[in-house]
């Protein structure tokens, strides 16, 4: 865990930003690692990343992955990966790195429970917005609570109950307080804030992964503080270190790989936060820490769930 403690010690904590009820810290350090990935956009865009069901059956928190280029794939937790070649829409429970030229199993959530058949179209692909409760991934029923509420604040009518919809209706508006905060070339990492303060943090290897997730992620902070009309009560930067402390004291887990897996991967947890960190070797690619709203991203048992 060394390689993390060095990343948040070198980390340098911009003057924050603000747009309505929103704080932005940008994050920049003088170690930066070059390692490149592969992402889903990109793969899939470029048919060198395949997604399909783990069989004819499905399980609901699984899906198989084939990644057929020459780079290590990158999945973020809270990638919502959308389209009926699948039976439902699903979204990346934690972060991971599938192998170069290889096929693997990813951990997912449903986000779209009254579906569960997949089209004869070949439709797949991933939203531009992250899922708006990335904490509540390991907890399905609450996952499933957070769409509905997220529907009903937007008068949203879903038969499916579609987690992707809540930020397709509101596209132009998120998108206008996204691009208010615009980082330079050699920016790593956020932490965003609201009226409870600093509630989540983002930090990647190099400014090109950066580059394409952020956006991503500011996305669907803004959508889960759209009806949020509280006001910011004067964040600054010893707020991030206060919050990043709880990474050092959180309680370290580590996952085992699933088929296909490259690298290591730790589960946080401390009273505060819940988050996860991923290894390239010493290679920090990315770790996220969450407010954790009295939510409990351990559970004892976590079963495989299979849809008869």
């Amino acid at each position: 865990m060394e390689g993390t403690q060095d990343m948040i010690y070198n980390l340098k904590i911009l003057k924050p930003l603000q747009k309505n009820n929103i704080a932005v810290f940008f994050l920049k350090t003088s170690k930066i690692n070059s390692q490149s990935y592969t992402n889903l956009n990109k793969g899939l865009y470029e048919n060198k990343v395949g997604i399909q069901e783990y069989d004819d059956t499905g399980y609901r928190d699984l899906l198989r992955v084939k990644n057929l280029s020459n780079q290590n794939l990158l999945l973020l937790n809270g990638e919502q990966i959308i389209g009926h070649k699948i039976k439902q829409n699903r979204v990346v429970a934690s972060t991971s790195l599938i192998e170069k030229n290889s096929e693997g199993l990813i951990k997912v959530s449903c986000g779209e429970k009254n579906r569960w058949s997949a089209l004869t179209n070949e439709e797949i692909g991933t939203s531009d917005s992250m899922f708006f409760s990335r904490q509540t991934l390991h907890k399905q029923n609450l996952s499933w609570r957070q769409i509905d509420n997220y529907l009903d604040q937007n008068s949203i009518k879903s038969i499916t109950k579609d987690s992707s919809i809540v930020y397709k209706k509101n596209k132009n508006a998120v998108d206008n307080i996204v691009e208010s905060f615009k980082p330079d070339e050699s920016v790593i990492g956020l932490a965003v804030g609201n009226h409870y303060g600093i509630t989540s943090l983002d930090v990647f290897s190099n400014p090109l992964l950066f580059k394409h997730y952020y956006k991503k992620i500011l996305r669907s902070y803004v959508v889960a503080n759209l009806s949020n009309n509280k006001k910011i009560i004067n964040l600054n930067e010893q707020d991030v270190n206060i919050f990043l402390e709880n990474v050092y004291i959180a309680e370290k887990r580590k996952i085992i790989n699933l088929k296909g897996h490259y690298g290591e991967k730790y589960s946080l947890q401390s009273k505060k936060i819940v988050g996860n960190i991923l290894y390239d070797k010493t290679i920090v690619v990315h770790f996220t820490a969450l407010l954790k709203n009295d939510l409990n991203e351990f559970p004892d048992k976590n079963k495989t769930r299979k849809v008869a």
